[in-house]
């Protein structure tokens, strides 16, 4: 029989025992491993459904970050949603958008996101939720491309400098630089022009890329938007506008408001000129809240009223005063004609002696009827107020001497009717019956002086028709950076005047390309006309804003009354009228960036500026460019091709998609 002592000692040596004491304490470690598989299995399954949901945000909303009416936060709350939405409430998951990065020139959106999901096993040891950060990026390229060259064809343009290919003229290296531009957007290889190293064309066997549309807009002091859309929709064929009338009256009275005004179109048929194309901006009128929204900055769709566009018809200037005066002011078709007793009454007088009678003077004075209508010169005229003299064409029938010492004798014209004289200034430029006649058609001479005598070609997918375009450019005039802008602005949107432009929220860039070699530029100088042309209109030239004098004018019986802004006032310092012109382009910068548009602006010879400063061209120029790394300021035409084939590069990863 075993001892009582030897039991107890093999009880104290047996370790049978510890395996229960080991597994009761393993045993909480291996079920939180088991659970924590369950719940980390369940954690990736999750993750997997969020990450998804991320991918599917990011894909659905990446095309929205080449509209601009949004906010990062605005983007990110609604992928935030979008992701939600998809995971659904299954496990009560949580998840939360926490990063987004966008880079429209990549065409990239980035977004990064966590979530969080309550554990089932492993919260009884103390985890209850496990989280995971998830990342989702989407890029596509904008698919297709829309180029709107906008080119100085001002008289400067004309000025000589040096390049690859010897001396020419600034125009021709523009040509030249642009041309190159053109092929690289168009084909998918160009290589140098042996015969003109400024240039480049298409490689042998270079295909064309498809999606790329370009436009031309040459600009001057105007644009000229082609004549064949003189019966455009959005044309005022019947004097709509507010500025329609400025600068014309019927009556030969500038203290009587006119009637019946003839539209422009009409004026030109009168004279036998052909509108050539050119167009002026419209008022300067406030259309929307923001500080740029005006008629002459803004894209407002061309439906009606004051946002029509009007003709150019340059006004003939008063004789010996303005230098655009291609029409006498007192022609035959400007008499007034014998309607009831209308005469021109003179009485003359002398004094007589008993040796003779001294010499004679005069009176004349009007007589007749007033305000009526009358064809006999031409169709629709109109004759109101008399004028304050008169005399006449056809000879005078006269009453025989009064006796006495002092004698007088009554003359009347024969026939009836009579010339008017004593007209101001005023009146004698805007009298319209002098338009009934034949006029000169120049470039600087006539009813379309000034106009730019190459038309805006709107986005075509045709590189000959648009090098062509180029091509035919000639420099001349003065220069309006502010029409330019606008103009390449309308060419790239979807709406009137030009059409051809995809819609903004569309996978497609629009790109304007600004190039000027200069400066905006008035022209209330003396270096350029007399005082006479500028206490008259405020300017020496008309322009694509009227003269000064249409701008503000608060007379009641004017043509040009109203208080409509045009540009300045009559006064304006030429300082203030660029100033004006200034402010104009970079507002309609800002509206065009607003839409969508990625502007890239060119300023040759910004050194040479007079009626600005380099600065002031160059920060406006900047200011205009999507980016200050997308303003270029060569400052020799040798240069133009480098600017040219780096915006052109620039662009061709734009027609790429991922």
């Amino acid at each position: 029989m075993t001892p009582v002592s030897d039991l107890v000692s093999r009880f104290g040596r047996d370790e049978r025992g510890v395996f229960a004491v080991m597994f009761a304490v393993m045993a909480i470690v291996l079920i939180a491993l088991a659970g924590s598989v369950v719940d980390y299995v369940t954690l990736e399954q999750t993750r997997n459904r969020a990450q998804i949901a991320l991918d599917a945000a990011a894909l659905a909303l990446q095309p929205e970050i080449f509209e601009t009416n949004y906010t990062k936060e605005q983007l990110r709350a609604k992928a935030e949603l979008l992701m939600q939405d998809r995971i659904g409430t299954a496990f009560n998951v949580t998840s939360a958008v926490t990063g987004i990065d966008i880079n429209v020139a990549d065409g990239t959106l980035y977004l990064k996101a966590t979530m969080t999901y309550p554990t089932i096993v492993v919260r009884l040891v103390g985890v209850p939720e496990m989280t995971a950060t998830i990342e989702s990026e989407a890029t596509r390229k904008k698919l297709a491309l829309e180029v709107a060259f906008v080119l100085d064809n001002s008289g400067s343009m004309s000025y000589t400098g040096a390049g690859a290919n010897g001396t020419r003229q600034r125009i021709q290296f523009l040509k030249d630089a642009a041309n190159c531009a053109t092929n690289t957007l168009f084909y998918d290889k160009v290589v140098d022009n042996p015969s003109n190293p400024d240039t480049c064309i298409p490689a042998s066997g270079a295909k064309l890329v498809p999606n790329v549309r370009a436009a031309v807009v040459p600009f001057t002091m105007y644009v000229n938007v082609g004549s064949g859309n003189a019966n455009a929709s959005w044309m005022d064929k019947t004097g709509s506008s507010i500025i329609a009338n400025d600068n014309f009256d019927t009556d030969d009275d500038e203290s009587t408001l006119p009637t019946s005004l003839p539209n422009r179109f009409a004026l030109f048929s009168a004279t036998g000129v052909q509108w050539r194309g050119c167009v002026e901006a419209r008022p300067h009128i406030k259309t929307g809240s923001t500080a740029n929204q005006y008629l002459d900055t803004d894209d407002v769709d061309p439906t009606s009223g004051n946002a029509l566009y009007v003709p150019l018809f340059s006004p003939d200037l008063v004789d010996g005063v303005g230098g655009n005066s291609y029409l006498g002011d007192a022609p035959a078709v400007c008499d007034r004609p014998a309607q009831g007793n209308t005469t021109c009454t003179i009485v003359e007088q002398r004094t007589c002696y008993w040796w003779g009678c001294g010499g004679s003077w005069s009176t004349s004075a009007p007589t007749g009827p007033t305000n009526f209508s009358n064809n006999t010169y031409y169709s629709g005229a109109f004759y109101g107020a008399h004028s304050d003299s008169c005399s006449c064409r056809n000879g005078i029938s006269w009453t025989g001497w009064s006796s006495g010492t002092y004698q007088t004798r009554t003359g009347s014209c024969s026939g009836g009717g009579y010339i008017p004289y004593g007209l101001s200034q005023r009146e004698l430029q805007e009298r319209i019956c002098k338009y009934h006649q034949s006029a000169p058609d120049d470039f600087s001479w006539g009813p379309n002086a000034d106009c730019t005598r190459t038309a805006i070609l709107p986005l075509t997918t045709s590189p000959s028709t648009v090098i062509n375009t180029i091509n035919a450019m000639t420099a001349e005039g003065g220069t309006n950076i502010h029409q330019g802008a606008v103009w390449g602005f309308n060419a790239l949107s979807p709406t009137a005047p030009f059409t051809e432009g995809a819609v903004y929220n569309s996978a497609t860039s629009k790109v304007m390309i600004l190039m000027t070699d200069g400066e905006n530029t008035a022209y209330n100088l003396s270096s350029h006309c007399g005082d006479s042309q500028r206490n008259l209109d405020g300017n020496c030239y008309n322009s694509a804003y009227g003269f000064p004098y249409n701008s503000k004018n608060t007379n009641s019986a004017s043509s040009s009354g109203g208080n409509i802004e045009r540009l300045g006032y009559l006064g304006a310092p030429n300082s203030t009228l660029v100033t004006d012109m200034n402010t104009r382009t970079s507002q309609t910068c800002e509206n065009a960036k607003a839409a969508g548009i990625t502007v890239y602006t060119i300023g040759l010879a910004t050194n040479q500026a007079q009626q600005s400063t380099q600065q002031v061209v160059e920060t406006m120029l900047k200011n205009c460019a999507s980016t200050q790394d997308r303003a270029y300021f060569p400052q020799t035409p040798g240069e133009l091709r480098d600017v040219f084939a780096a915006i052109a590069n620039d662009l061709s990863a734009l027609r790429l998609a991922r």
